[in-house]
């Protein structure tokens, strides 16, 4: 009879376990209405993260292919004096190194200090270009963990909530308003995390561009020493 007993209790417990086994979907729904927002937002800030940071980093390294020969074909057009050969291939090139050269090509004959602002004028907007919604990864790097936080604290409410309107506390109910809450800080620091990186791994790859184009610019300066006063 004492082993019947102990088998029957042993398939409920085993029942029980797969029961409160761990489920996604029981984590994101579990919260209520406003576990549920909670989560929609985190995944949404997800999906931008994810789409900005493939979108950046794929622009930006089709930019970085720096055509290692563009300089010494402008810089011997220009000596030629074919300053519309130079204009035409750096139209065809279509990289941020070339319309700064366009842009300096364009300004030849004038003064040098001319030249110079050209330059550093197109080489700002290319730059602006590229760290196009960069800033946006940086900005839910800190909002996604501090939405976390907030679906936390007001599953906590709500779980002390409900169990002080009870006669008796509810273990289960309190534990599963701190589950809640512990669900949506997790995603907000995912999410967090992930963004935070993505951040940084574009600004790494910005600034390596960054120092190109500075040096384009300071070599197309250089080239224009010469030729300025023959053409």
């Amino acid at each position: 009879m004492n082993d019947s007993l102990q088998k029957i209790q042993a398939v409920a417990i085993q029942g029980e376990i797969k029961e409160k086994s761990f489920s996604l979907i029981d984590m994101i729904t579990h919260g209520g209405p406003i576990g549920i927002f909670v989560m929609i937002c985190l995944f949404l800030l997800f999906m931008i993260t994810l789409y900005i940071f493939f979108e950046r980093y794929f622009t930006i390294k089709k930019f970085s292919n720096k055509n290692s020969t563009l300089l010494n074909d402008v810089r011997d057009l220009i000596h030629d004096g074919k300053i519309n050969v130079a204009l035409d291939l750096c139209k065809r090139t279509h990289t941020p190194e070339s319309r700064i050269l366009y842009k300096g090509i364009m300004r030849i004959g004038k003064p040098t200090r001319d030249i110079s602002d050209a330059i550093e004028n197109t080489a700002q907007l290319e730059i602006f270009d590229l760290e196009k919604n960069v800033g946006v990864l940086g900005t839910i790097s800190g909002a996604a963990p501090m939405l976390g936080f907030l679906g936390t604290v007001i599953g906590m409410i709500i779980a002390f909530f409900a169990t002080s309107s009870e006669n008796q506390a509810s273990a289960q109910m309190l534990a599963g308003g701190i589950y809640t809450a512990m669900a949506n800080t997790a995603a907000g620091l995912i999410v967090g995390l992930l963004a935070y990186l993505f951040y940084n791994i574009l600004v790494i790859k910005i600034d390596k561009l960054v120092y190109s184009l500075q040096v384009t610019a300071i070599d197309f300066l250089d080239i224009l020493n010469k030729p300025i006063t023959q053409i």
